[in-house]
């Protein structure tokens, strides 16, 4: 009885411990994420460096050295000297490019991919790797309570989870990637013909979310209810996310997802804010049916299935960007335009990455202008996905997409300039700039970061994963009581047993679909 007591109280106590939070600002939740940024830049141009004398499982090692354990200490004891760190970061790589620089044989390591793009890959593994780390680093004392989710209104780095998951599932979705023009059969065949293949994909998504529901009950784990609801959780968020906007897309063309996303969010904050939806949602009244019971879950799934159809509009602009990259040739990609400015004339060269950097730079102020906006009339809530916690998240994600596209930008001209000079003094024959093409592209697998493709090859089944770790570690160690030191050792082991799961089932290239 004694120890049926203890652990309910112990489970109260975690409770409390995670919940009733107002978050901090959106500029503390952008610095908390600055050195996750620029540690891909330090690992990308660090790997170029050493690659002669190091070989993939060392590779793995430096890249776990070099993002994960610094996201483990940014998102926690390093919180209040996370603009410090990064500035560091960019300092070290900065040296790591004039050493590159002095020996061109390095310069080929640090070529951006050709077809997959990785700018996309690092934000989607990156975006995957904080969430692992904050749903479990949550329940210690070393994790800041700012960065908590929020109780009502706010911003906090956890809130952005959801977020920006179903954001980077919209880049890559087909229909981001789709720009063949199909003929329509009849309305009512197409939409009754999806429905039914999208519910019975979106069937693993609910066993998993009901089965994660009743474990929590069965096990007594801690919940916090004001999430997402008494029995809903993110796993059924995202089979309905799924079902909707699979239908939407199949009788609406894509082409026309950002206008449907913005439409949806327009009337989700229309009624959210003049039917008593928000008051409802926010109240003490009793849960005593599922959907009273679930009342975050529900209400917040039209937020998200507009963040995702306009998630899909910025995924056509990227891909469209690059639809004809393939068939260029690496000597034809960069364009020059010839400008004249006060007197003096030059030469410019630009490639389809620096016109979508800007792109998504303006995309980014547009959308930091439309929650500013939001945050003035409706405030960003988490728990409602209103159009202010959307735009937070676009703002967010676009933000995130700029910086990592400016990292493949910095390795390009870097490139351009060694080839060039190399040209000019060797008078290189296009037969070796053909082997140089193919010794390139030969190399895919090796110049990206290894640990952010064999989370995206898996994102699903990772985050399984690190729920179950989780889990696990809560149910065998009470967090509460943990020291700074060994939290942190804890942590480093959790990440370190997640990544090396996912990293054996990439390179035995085993796919486990969700």
């Amino acid at each position: 009885m004694s120890n049926t007591w203890d652990r309910k109280l112990y489970r109260q106590e975690q409770e409390a411990f995670v919940s009733g939070h107002a978050g901090t600002t959106a500029r503390e939740v952008i610095y908390a994420v600055f050195p996750n940024i620029c540690s891909i830049f330090l690992t990308t141009t660090t790997v170029a460096l050493l690659k002669r004398v190091m070989n993939n499982n060392v590779k793995v090692i430096l890249e776990f050295v070099l993002i994960v354990i610094p996201s483990i200490l940014c998102c926690t004891v390093l919180s209040e000297y996370v603009l410090t760190v990064g500035c560091c970061m960019i300092v070290i790589s900065i040296i790591n490019v004039l050493l590159i620089g002095t020996n061109t044989s390095t310069v080929s390591s640090i070529r951006p991919t050709y077809g997959k793009r990785p700018f996309i890959t690092n934000f989607r593994g990156l975006t995957n790797m904080i969430s692992a780390i904050c749903i479990l680093a949550v329940d210690f004392h070393i994790f800041p309570r700012k960065f908590v989710k929020t109780e009502f209104f706010g911003y906090s780095l956890m809130d952005t989870g959801v977020g920006l998951f179903v954001f980077s599932n919209a880049i890559v979705a087909p229909e981001a990637k789709d720009f063949t023009l199909k003929p329509r059969a009849g309305f009512l065949y197409t939409i009754s013909k999806n429905i039914k293949r999208t519910a019975r994909s979106c069937i693993p998504l609910l066993i998993l979310g009901f089965g994660r529901s009743a474990a929590v009950e069965i096990l007594g784990y801690q919940k916090h209810v004001t999430e997402y609801g008494i029995h809903w959780n993110f796993f059924i968020t995202l089979a309905f996310v799924k079902l909707f906007t699979s239908t939407i897309t199949s009788t609406i063309s894509s082409r026309y997802s950002l206008l449907s996303g913005i439409w949806i969010l327009g009337m989700h904050e229309y009624i959210l804010s003049t039917k008593g939806l928000k008051e409802w949602v926010f109240s003490d009244r009793p849960r005593n049916n599922f959907v009273s019971a679930n009342r975050e879950g529900v209400v917040s799934v039209p937020g998200y299935v507009g963040l995702y159809l306009i998630g899909v509009a910025i995924g056509r602009l990227v891909h469209s960007t690059y639809k004809n990259s393939r068939t260029q040739q690496l000597q034809n990609r960069y364009k020059t335009i010839h400008v004249k400015l006060l007197g003096y004339e030059f030469d410019a060269s630009y490639n389809e990455s620096m016109i979508l950097c800007i792109k998504l730079s303006l995309i980014t102020a547009q959308t930091c202008a439309a929650t500013l906006f939001c945050d003035s009339y409706f405030k960003v809530s988490r728990r409602l996905a209103n159009a202010g916690y959307c735009m937070w998240i676009l703002t967010w994600g676009a933000m995130a997409l700029t910086f990592l596209l400016l990292i493949e930008i910095i390795s390009e001209i870097l490139i351009h300039a060694i080839t060039d000079s190399e040209s000019t003094e060797k008078k290189t024959t296009p037969r070796s700039n053909t082997k140089y093409q193919q010794k390139s592209v030969s190399c895919e697998n090796e110049n990206g970061i290894e640990i952010f493709e064999a989370i995206n090859y898996n994102g699903l089944f990772f985050f399984l994963l690190t729920n179950l770790m989780t889990g696990g570690v809560n149910m065998l160690i009470r967090t509460l009581y943990v020291n700074q030191l060994k939290a942190l050792q804890i942590l480093v082991a959790y990440m370190a047993i997640n990544i090396y799961f996912v990293l054996l089932l990439y390179r035995k290239q085993i796919q486990i679909k969700l």
